[in-house]
C-alpha cells in the first residue's frame, strides 16, 4: 500500500482503511451521531476521545455514539484535551484532520494513510501515552447526556479559544468547601473500594492507556446543599474506612418518579485507595488535628484541616 493522501474527502478511505483483523487504536477528538458509520469498531477496540464538558455541552461530542460503543464492547476513554485525530491497526496508521462526524464530512477534511511500522508504531505509542483521562462508562454516560441537554455554546480547547481546561485539575483550586458524609448509598469505584489482599480478582487486562479518573453518582432521598465544586470524604456506615476524596462536577439532578430524590455526579481518582479510618484519625492526631469529627457529617470549616486529610492521600 505504502503512504498514500487522501482529501478533501477522506472519510471513505479511513473507513476501509480501518477494515482490518485485530484490534484497532483511535484517538479521535470529536465523535458526533453518526460516528460509528464513519468508525466501525468492535469489541477490543480502544477509541479515546474529548468528552469533556466544554465538547458536550457544544454538541461537539455525542453521547450516543460513546454508548453505542460501549455497548460493543469498544473500551472508551475521555482525555479534555485531546485534539487529534489518529488511528493505528496492526498494520496501517491514519493521521490527519478528520473528526467522526457528520461536519467533517462535509468539511475540507485530510488525512494520511501509511503502511510505514515505524510509523504505525509511532502512533500507537502516543495514544498509548495520552494522559489525563477519565474511562467512559454507564454514569459518565448518564452524565454527559445530563450536559448535552444544557446545551450553550461554550470554547472548546484548540478549536475556538485558548486552551484552558479547568477539567485538568482534580480539586478545585483553592478546595474552600469540603464535606465529610457518611452515606450508604455511594459505592466507590473498584480503584477506590478496599478489598482484602486476599480476595482480590485478578488485576483486569485492558488495551490501551490506564485511566486516571473515574466517574461515580450519588444518590440522596432528598435535595441537599451539595454543589458543583464540593470536595465530598466519605466515611463507610460502619465507621470502619474512610474513602479517598471525590469531587462534584454537576448539580443537584431531579430524579423522575422518586419523590424529592437527587442525584450527584462525582469525579474521583482511579489510583487512590480507601484507608482504615482508625489509622487516618493517628495520622490526623499526630498532625494536631485530635478531634476531627470524621464519624459525624460535616462541613470542614478549617483550611488548614482540609489541608491535612487531602494530605492522607498526598494531594
Amino acid at each position: 500500500m505504502g503512504t498514500t493522501f487522501h482529501g478533501p474527502s477522506p472519510w471513505a478511505h479511513i473507513t476501509r482503511a480501518i477494515r482490518t483483523r485485530g484490534a484497532r487504536y483511535a484517538a479521535i477528538a470529536y465523535v458526533g451521531n453518526d460516528a460509528p458509520d464513519l468508525i466501525p469498531l468492535r469489541a477490543g477496540d480502544v477509541l479515546i476521545v474529548n468528552a469533556s464538558q466544554a465538547a458536550i455541552r457544544a454538541h461537539a461530542t455525542s453521547p450516543a455514539a460513546l454508548a453505542f460503543y460501549l455497548d460493543k464492547g469498544v473500551r472508551v476513554l475521555s482525555s479534555p484535551t485531546l485534539h487529534a485525530k489518529v488511528i493505528a491497526t496492526n498494520r496501517r496508521a491514519v493521521i490527519g484532520s478528520a473528526n467522526a462526524s457528520v461536519n467533517s464530512a462535509y468539511a475540507d477534511d485530510a488525512v494520511i494513510i501509511t503502511d510505514d511500522p515505524a510509523i504505525v508504531a509511532d502512533t500507537r505509542k502516543f495514544i498509548d501515552n495520552i494522559d489525563d483521562i477519565t474511562e467512559v462508562d454507564q454514569v459518565f454516560i448518564d452524565n454527559a447526556t445530563h450536559e448535552w441537554a444544557i446545551g450553550r455554546a461554550v470554547p472548546i480547547p484548540g478549536v475556538t479559544g485558548r486552551i484552558h481546561n479547568p477539567e485538568n485539575n482534580f480539586l478545585p483550586i483553592p478546595a474552600t468547601r469540603m464535606l465529610v458524609k457518611h452515606a450508604a448509598d455511594y459505592q466507590p469505584s473498584p480503584a477506590g473500594e478496599h478489598i482484602p489482599e486476599g480476595l482480590r480478582p485478578p488485576q483486569r487486562t485492558t488495551a490501551g492507556p490506564a485511566a486516571k479518573y473515574q466517574l461515580e453518582s450519588l444518590r440522596l432521598d432528598k435535595p441537599t446543599s451539595i454543589t458543583r465544586g464540593d470536595v465530598i470524604i466519605f466515611v463507610s456506615p460502619d465507621d470502619e474506612w474512610i474513602y479517598p476524596p471525590t469531587v462534584v462536577i454537576s448539580e443537584s439532578i431531579r430524579i423522575p418518579q422518586s419523590g424529592r430524590a437527587v442525584q450527584y455526579f462525582l469525579r474521583t481518582r482511579a489510583d487512590l485507595t480507601s484507608l482504615s479510618l482508625i489509622a487516618a484519625e493517628k495520622m490526623l492526631a499526630d498532625l494536631g488535628h485530635p478531634a476531627t469529627r470524621l464519624r459525624t457529617d460535616h462541613y470542614v470549616r478549617s483550611p488548614i484541616l482540609r489541608t491535612a486529610l487531602l494530605g492522607l492521600w498526598n494531594l
